[in-house]
């Protein structure tokens, strides 16, 4: 038998339509998370269109399924050939036309690959290559500026790169009068272009609060419809609706928020959901199925491009890997080893309630809970205190307010997000308690094996290992 221990914690608080579907989800519980019913059934609708050689739909889609399946925290080796097909596809990128290269770049750093040599093409002198001094691409053009900085930024270019700031200026410049971008320079603003264009910019370093941004911001809720949803030429559909969102998210606000008529954006893109799991394009239409499913579930996991940021094996953070207990107030949530090294965090601001991005440069405790979630399958809300500058746990697998944390059957006087692990650390334990005040207590065995009927010794010990009296176990 190996030895026994076992915490006992008493008391605390831790600052720590046509074919749509039947299953309804609840708005209110966005941004979801990857385990919520409305997320995994996309998931699965996906999977059951993957072809044997990896596949999703065609190759670009592919693409937009490889980022949608990474935003969910998914184990990519379990999607067979995914990661071989998007090498495979590399022959059918078009050399002339920069987007192709752009998309195929942000999929392949979504799946952890190496966007400087993936498949033998380094995707970052790629992409350069259609750099002119000024922008990216075909000059009438103003998409593949929008992507080109997004797929950058993805690929570990720093914002302040010359190339990346001044096709950030050309972005700005060719912002239209009525705030919104178009396809091309000379177009007429629309939603997708737009929604690209505030995500762009935000990537590389515009403050959300800026002028441009909040400008691009009122176009869009300009174009928001009666249905909740957004508009394209005029038509509402899931996939403006969808990059909408992921616009509205990157800037710092909550597209439960924005309601037209009663309904919001998530309240539209919900009730486009069918029964397989897949999004239609709107009430009336269904098509690009696998593609449309693409654009929804980082949406709807309060996500947006990039979903991910390549960093080279010599830039890479520090990792901790050690135990981690959370103790419900019914029982076990979870259980197990992790390794965590950064960590970025999505939290509620409690000044605003609107959904925030935060960055933990280090392996923290906030950072080993997070990825225990991904592994456990288990939620975890997140606030933000501003007057403290500090992340606090509010939830974790649904039992909410009273959670505190231990390093070493420790208690830190710091935030979770503020403890930076070390290798002296083993252990953290999170428990949900229901005082102020807090206690741990560890027990000791006198033997590591006992015979039935066998009388043995048990020590209670408090947080500063001294001896617990008249202890009920």
């Amino acid at each position: 038998m190996k030895r026994i221990t076992v915490l006992i914690m008493t008391g605390i608080m831790l600052i720590s339509m046509l074919t749509t579907s039947t299953v309804n989800a609840d708005p209110e519980k966005f941004p979801y998370s990857p385990s919520s019913d409305v997320i995994a059934r996309a998931l699965n609708f996906l999977r059951s269109k993957q072809s044997e050689d990896g596949k999703i739909g065609d190759p670009a889609t592919t693409t937009w399924a490889a980022m949608a399946i990474c935003a969910a925290n998914e184990n990519i080796e379990s999607w067979n050939n995914l990661v071989d097909y998007l090498e495979e596809c590399i022959n059918c990128l078009d050399h002339e036309k920069a987007t192709d290269w752009e998309r195929h770049a942000l999929a392949i750093v979504a799946c952890n690959e190496n966007p400087r040599n993936f498949g033998g093409v380094d995707f970052v002198e790629k992409i350069e290559t259609f750099y002119d001094g000024e922008q990216i691409g075909d000059r009438n053009l103003l998409n593949d500026d929008f992507w080109g900085i997004i797929a950058l930024i993805s690929c570990g270019v720093d914002r302040e790169n010359s190339l990346i700031q001044n096709v950030k200026r050309y972005i700005i410049e060719h912002q239209n009068e009525d705030g919104g971008w178009g396809v091309s320079r000379e177009g007429t603003s629309d939603v997708d272009s737009t929604s690209a264009a505030i995500m762009a910019l935000i990537a590389c370093g515009e403050n959300k609060s800026s002028d441009v941004v909040q400008k691009g911001l009122d176009f869009l809720r300009s174009k928001q419809s009666s249905e909740g949803g957004f508009t394209s030429w005029g038509i509402t559909n899931s996939a403006s609706t969808s990059w909408a969102m992921m616009a509205i998210c990157a800037a710092g606000e909550n597209p439960n928020n924005w309601i037209k008529n009663g309904r919001s954006p998530v309240d539209y893109l919900l009730n486009l959901q069918n029964d397989d799991g897949s999004f239609r394009w709107n009430e009336s239409i269904d098509m690009n199925a696998e593609w449309m499913t693409s654009y929804a579930i980082p949406a709807l996991l309060g996500k947006y491009y990039p979903v991910n940021i390549y960093q080279s094996q010599e830039n890479q953070p520090e990792s901790w890997t050690g135990y981690i207990r959370i103790e419900g107030e019914s029982g076990t949530i979870w259980e197990g080893n992790v390794t965590v090294s950064d960590t970025v965090v999505m939290a509620i601001n409690i000044s605003t309630n609107q959904m925030e991005e935060h960055y933990i440069p280090y392996p923290s405790v906030l950072g080993a809970l997070i990825e225990a979630s991904k592994i456990g399958d288990f939620d975890c809300t997140i606030l933000y205190y501003p007057s403290w500058d500090s992340l606090y746990v509010k939830s974790i697998g649904g039992c909410s307010d009273w959670w505190h944390y231990w390093v070493d059957y420790e208690i830190p006087m710091v935030s979770c997000d503020r403890y930076e692990l070390t290798e002296n650390n083993r252990d953290i334990l999170f428990g949900y308690l229901e005082t102020w005040e807090v206690h741990a207590l560890k027990i000791s065995l006198e033997k590591t094996e006992v015979r039935t009927n066998e009388i043995f010794i048990v020590t209670v010990r408090d947080e500063s290992d001294n001896p617990v009296g008249n202890a009920t176990v």
